[in-house]
């Protein structure tokens, strides 16, 4: 075994000594790789935000240990559960125990949305500055990347706080060039705002912010320079059912 392990290493044999599972399972799980709040941070950064960058790539750090660990929970399951159900439930509660562990050290609470809400105020971030540069669509992809297809998911995410204080007031202060690509950044950034803002504690207000969340995706998409919600079924569908199949046009 090399001396220095790597990151993922080390977290692999974590999950091998707590599962019995095969070190090369394990290591499996483990095995790093880009996801959309990586590319997103990796664009924040070459656009000047190295800060907002640091923080994401923090954040993601911490829920890609939680969810690995819980990954490592399936696949206990999976090979425990008919032939030792006694260690099956003892080392799923071990990996359920250490993904909670993993988000409690980074300041958030299990079971909630704070952690993709931390990545939908990073989207905020690079829309808003895209929107003051005349073509930024590279930016504002990254940011188009992140929103799952998923109204209703959108819903919950934009309305959570988050770990940290976050405010999407600034959106009301965005100013820029007239290219259609930082048009379609502000009208975005200033949809989040406005999802972001919908109370909770009713169905209506749900599907309220969920349809506001369509109108960040649709522009987002235009900024990133594509078909509006091109590929994303859900989406389309909320604007067909519950929009009556128009954007609106503020």
């Amino acid at each position: 075994m090399p001396k220095k392990q790597t990151r993922a290493q080390n977290l692999a044999r974590q999950i091998q000594a707590a599962t019995r599972l095969p070190y090369t399972q394990c290591l499996k799980l483990c095995e790093p790789s880009e996801d959309s709040w990586t590319r997103l941070a990796r664009a924040l950064r070459a656009a000047g935000l190295a800060a907002a960058a640091d923080h994401l790539l923090a954040v993601n750090a911490a829920a890609t240990e939680a969810g690995t660990w819980y990954y490592a929970m399936g696949e206990v399951q999976d090979a425990f559960y008919l032939r030792d159900y006694d260690w099956c439930e003892k080392a799923a509660s071990a990996c359920s125990r250490a993904a909670e562990a993993a988000l409690n050290r980074a300041g958030f609470e299990t079971q909630s949305y704070d952690t993709d809400a931390e990545a939908y105020h990073s989207a905020f971030l690079a829309l808003s500055q895209a929107g003051t540069l005349p073509d930024a669509r590279e930016l504002a992809r990254a940011a188009l990347d992140v929103f799952a297809d998923d109204p209703t998911w959108c819903s919950d995410v934009i309305r959570s706080q988050g770990r940290d204080p976050f405010t999407y007031e600034s959106a009301a202060r965005l100013t820029g060039p007239d290219t259609p690509t930082a048009v379609a950044a502000r009208k975005a950034a200033g949809a989040m705002a406005r999802a972001a803002a919908v109370r909770t504690g009713s169905d209506e207000l749900w599907y309220e912010a969920a349809g506001i969340m369509v109108e960040v995706i649709w522009h987002a998409s235009v900024a990133a320079g594509l078909p509006p919600l091109v590929g994303r079924r859900d989406c389309q569908d909320h604007l067909a059912h519950f929009m009556g199949g128009v954007i609106p046009n503020r």
